[in-house]
């Protein structure tokens, strides 16, 4: 072998041994700033790609983030002294994913600026559904002025489908009642192939110009399928503006199992909480 040839290979030799040195000292530094990912701490660290979650260090995929459900429009309604009414309407912008709860909180205030009361609950929506939320009965000892409502939280769930459940407004008939207050009988028809246990309407008037006026809400108990049911909701004092439009929209609860008198054919599986 050359001089020359001896002195190259010496040469590759003492390259490699550095390299190795390098990328031992490199991969030890790394280990040493990096946190250990601990998938149960409720905090993205580590090779963590989520909260708790990345399947190549803590053996599940991390879910993807949902945008929350969009308030439309809100509107508190007088009802009689110090009693009101309220509703919000609620848009899902997710065609495959509902929420079996979501978690609301409704605050009212003074003149002031001062809270008078607050009140909460849940609801859910159905994918791509636009949900009023109808709250009756509020009542406070002092004039409000300004309200707060706000989605605090919704645990969504992927539904496969919601084909043939068929909710249909068959009838309706507005009446006025003697003393002032008015009324509303609707008839529904479950066109569909499932019992339900309970299915909820709310309801909603508008005047000319499309504005809501009074609402209102009630539920039908076990719904068979194929059949139509009345109901009759009561407004006990005077509606303030003339009635234009009036819309009942049925809907039920595709969550819950105990809804399904019969069993409902798609199957509902957990999906995330935002």
């Amino acid at each position: 072998m050359s001089k020359l040839s001896s002195r190259v290979l010496r040469r590759i030799v003492i390259a490699g041994i550095f390299l190795a040195v390098f990328s031992l000292t490199g991969l030890g530094l790394k280990r040493a700033t990096t946190s250990i990912p601990t998938c149960t701490d409720g905090i993205m660290n580590g090779e963590e790609e989520g909260v708790d979650c990345g399947f190549s260090v803590c053996g599940k995929y991390c879910e993807l983030e949902l945008d929350p459900p969009q308030v439309m429009s809100t509107k508190l309604i007088e009802a009689g002294e110090n009693d009101y009414d309220f509703v919000a309407e609620i848009k899902n912008p997710h065609q495959q994913f509902g929420a079996s709860e979501i978690e609301y909180e409704l605050a009212l205030f003074n003149g002031d600026d001062n809270e008078l009361d607050k009140e909460g609950g849940v609801f859910y929506i159905l994918p791509g559904q636009t949900k009023y939320l109808v709250l009756t009965h509020i009542t406070t000892e002092k004039n409000v002025q300004r309200i707060d409502f706000k989605i605090k939280s919704a645990t969504w769930q992927e539904l496969d489908s919601i084909e043939g459940m068929n909710l249909i407004v068959k009838a309706q008939k507005y009446t006025s009642l003697s003393g002032g207050g008015t009324a509303l009988d609707v008839n529904i028809l479950n066109d569909s192939d499932f019992d339900f246990e309970m299915v909820d309407i709310d309801v909603v008037m508008y005047n000319s110009r499309d504005d809501i006026i009074a609402v209102n809400r009630s539920d039908i108990r076990t719904f068979v399928a194929r059949t139509e049911r009345a109901f009759k909701v009561v407004w006990p004092f005077r509606i303030n503006g003339l009635v234009d439009k009036i819309e009942a929209y049925p809907s039920t609860n595709l969550f819950d199992s105990s809804n399904f008198i019969k069993t409902y054919g798609s199957e509902i599986r957990k999906f995330q909480q935002y």
